[in-house]
């Protein structure tokens, strides 16, 4: 009997690992775009705003999707929904940059629309990967001593662009500054986040993608908020920022001011800025389970059009 068990036990574990290790795409091989084209972009180009894409599924041009001096990494993140911290190497995938677009056929949905990239990607750069799990230390986003400083939604939702979207920056501080650009903005060292009925998951998501660890949702906050951000770009120090006045360690990157205080010259640390600010904090999680995304093969330029 116990044999038995034990056997069952072995046979789940490997059945398991055979999940995380199966291609995502196996689930659709024939999702496809009605056309696309990737070609190579000029040399020496104008980086400033790059590497975003526009349109698609749940967008004002919900037909075509483009993206241009496009890497990579960012078509692989694109594909898979993934954070930075998900794909390992990522920097490894930014030299080559490509001029993308593909008209998508009608009544994609967001879903069907990953699963295209993924298989245009398998066909057009031979890309193989598999998921899997690693531990990783991140953070628990909490709502600080003294409550929450959200701002409830009371409109339509204007959700936030691009995370990798870059624009000018006004610093604008706490909520209700700047109306200007939605999304994640950085200028000249500095960094703002503003986006219009949002959940505070879909914060804690940008916060991982800006820090680059895991960060989940613990606030208990149900509802839909119009947020506003600034910090300084140059104070996410994670070796440095261990305690402070919103508690918070922050483990993996360097830089920033010593013992993680702002400077006057750089503002608040995105630590800093989001007790002040928002009333909520990052509390240190040593041990969190992260699906991470390993590339087994990719091709660094796409077959021709």
């Amino acid at each position: 009997m116990l044999y038995s068990a034990l056997v069952r036990r072995v046979f789940s574990i490997i059945a398991v690992a055979a999940a995380l290790t199966l291609p995502i795409w196996s689930q659709n091989p024939k999702a496809e775009f009605d056309a696309a084209s990737i070609r190579p972009s000029e040399p020496g180009g104008f980086d400033f705003g790059s590497g975003t894409g526009t349109g698609g599924p749940g967008t004002s041009d919900p037909g075509m999707y483009r993206c241009t001096r496009c890497t990579l990494a960012t078509l692989i993140a694109k594909a898979f929904n993934l954070q930075d911290y998900q794909l390992p190497g990522r920097t490894s995938l930014s030299g080559n940059k490509f001029e993308v677009m593909a008209k998508i056929p009608a009544g994609t949905t967001p879903a069907d629309f990953q699963v295209m990239l993924q298989n245009l990607l398998k066909e057009r750069f031979a890309l193989t990967g598999h998921f899997t799990e690693k531990s990783l230390r991140g953070y628990h986003l909490t709502v600080a001593k003294g409550g929450s400083k959200l701002q409830e939604s009371t409109g339509s939702a204007r959700p936030a662009a691009n995370p990798d979207q870059h624009g000018g920056f006004g610093r604008g501080g706490a909520q209700g500054g700047d109306h200007g650009h939605t999304g994640v903005i950085n200028f000249g060292g500095n960094a703002r986040y503003r986006a219009e009925g949002q959940t505070t998951a879909d914060l804690a998501r940008i916060l991982a993608d800006q820090i680059g660890v895991p960060v989940d949702d613990q606030t208990g906050l149900t509802g839909k908020y119009n947020i506003a951000l600034s910090w300084s770009g140059t104070a996410n120090s994670n070796d440095n920022h261990q305690g402070g006045p919103g508690g918070a360690g922050h483990g993996d990157h360097g830089g920033g001011a010593p013992g993680g205080a702002s400077t006057p010259d750089s503002g608040p640390t995105i630590f800093d800025a989001l007790q002040s600010q928002l009333g909520l904090r990052l509390v240190r999680a040593d041990q969190t389970t992260a699906r991470i995304f390993i590339i087994d093969h990719v091709n660094p330029q796409p077959t021709a059009n």
